[in-house]
């Protein structure tokens, strides 16, 4: 059973993307625990991550945009790009392509000033 989007005809939106809201409850806060403690970070599959790509790519399809998935090896970042369908111009880059060319010179110099990993 899809989700009907109104104003929008045949926007069946799949069932996947429908999640269970979670509310708050009373009394909880939305920061960790241990505000020193670093955090883990969520592993997902390369099935995982490609399956969710599809669908945000149908989602967006919708609304007569397109998405692109890269990775900038450079920078170890996914790049996402937001497409025209119709005309494939390019809307939006996240990040921006200052930010990659920022984040790339900053990991040059930190190997200048570095030359060892720990």
């Amino acid at each position: 059973m899809g989700m009907k989007i109104p104003g929008i005809t045949g926007s069946a939106v799949p069932p996947e993307l429908v999640g269970a809201r979670r509310e708050p409850q009373a009394g909880t806060e939305a920061r960790p625990e241990n505000r020193g403690a670093a955090t883990p970070e969520a592993v997902f599959s390369a099935e995982e991550v490609r399956r969710s790509a599809e669908l945000l790519e149908q989602t967006f399809r919708l609304f007569n945009k397109k998405l692109r998935f890269s990775v900038n090896e450079e920078i170890n970042r996914v790049v996402v790009k937001v497409l025209d369908a119709k005309t494939d111009k390019l809307i939006k880059e996240i990040p921006p392509a200052e930010i990659q060319r920022l984040i790339a010179r900053i990991k040059e110099t930190i190997g200048l000033l570095f030359d060892e990993q720990i």
